[in-house]
């Protein structure tokens, strides 16, 4: 935890990146009502995600498919994808406001906070509207899932609402970041994932500031419970990307492609690449512990 603590944050601190977080959002913010070309028709013969994001990408089910399956298969992924981002979305819009009820009401740090729900508002809206257009889903969540999303959105204490928004939107910031610049995909769905991804970014350094300035101060205790979190979130976050009702709308045997996804390495592959990104992050924080290895390693995923 030396690191950690060594990077605390003051009050003052907080409220210069408050400012600076304000300034990137006059500057550099989207309306995907008109920023989207929503008339555009879906172009034939074409993706909706790059090929290798797909979770059947690579396995013998895969090599089995023709070109028209595929494109259908990465059509009902995106909008799984999507409805998750929704979810998760609306949950932090429910958790920030909640814990922004106790900051100064005249600070620039609540003034953000505001702004945030504000974009995180616009994407859900931006993402609804995508999956209206690709006529896909809704498909179900694991139950367990949902039910532990819902816990953590009536429950939640501010360091685990920014632990809990910082790994997902970090996760997502990396596979959208394929998405965006493969210029093979739908280019409706390049300029989506390009919006999230560049006001995401915002959102990210929000988290990680304050939970510099927070994780420091907490008990080892409190420290494992969140890293405990985090290792059980990520497992929630891969879970939700083979949900069984997509691959049935995609018109195949749900049981050999939920098979054919769990045991696909290079569908692990992309999941480890994306969680990379952060780990530095967390370990610096001192959230990743030895008993927390122990939940990764049991979803495939090294620390």
């Amino acid at each position: 935890m030396t690191s950690a603590v060594k990077r605390v944050r003051t009050v003052g601190d907080r409220e210069a990146t408050a400012v600076k977080l304000l300034d990137a959002s006059l500057k550099h913010s989207f309306d995907p009502q008109v920023d989207v070309a929503w008339n555009e028709p879906w172009q034939e013969d074409t993706f909706f995600l790059p090929e290798e994001l797909s979770t059947l990408y690579g396995t013998d089910l895969w090599q089995r498919m023709s070109r028209a399956h595929r494109i259908e298969l990465s059509r009902c992924e995106l909008a799984n994808n999507l409805a998750f981002g929704i979810w998760v979305e609306t949950l932090f819009v429910q958790m920030l406001a909640r814990h922004a009820l106790s900051w100064d009401p005249a600070s620039n740090h609540l003034r953000y906070a505001l702004t945030e729900i504000g974009d995180e508002t616009r994407h859900s809206t931006m993402f609804s509207r995508t999956v209206e257009k690709l006529q896909r889903g809704p498909y179900r969540f694991n139950v367990a899932d949902r039910f532990a999303t819902d816990l953590l959105r009536a429950f939640s204490t501010e360091p685990l609402a920014f632990v809990a928004v910082l790994f997902v939107e970090e996760m997502f910031d990396a596979l959208q970041r394929i998405g965006m610049r493969d210029e093979t995909i739908q280019p409706l769905c390049r300029q989506t994932f390009r919006i999230h991804v560049v006001e995401e970014a915002r959102h990210m350094r929000f988290a990680r500031d304050e939970l510099f300035r927070v994780i420091p101060t907490l008990s080892r205790a409190y420290r494992e419970a969140l890293a405990a979190a985090v290792a059980y979130g990520i497992g929630l976050v891969v879970r939700s990307t083979k949900t069984p009702e997509m691959y049935a709308e995609a018109g195949l045997d749900v049981a050999e492609a939920v098979r054919a996804a769990r045991s696909n390495p290079h569908a692990h592959e992309v999941i480890q690449r994306s969680v990379d990104h952060f780990i530095p992050v967390y370990r610096e924080l001192g959230l990743i512990t030895p008993a927390s290895r122990l939940i990764w390693r049991a979803q495939g995923l090294t620390v």
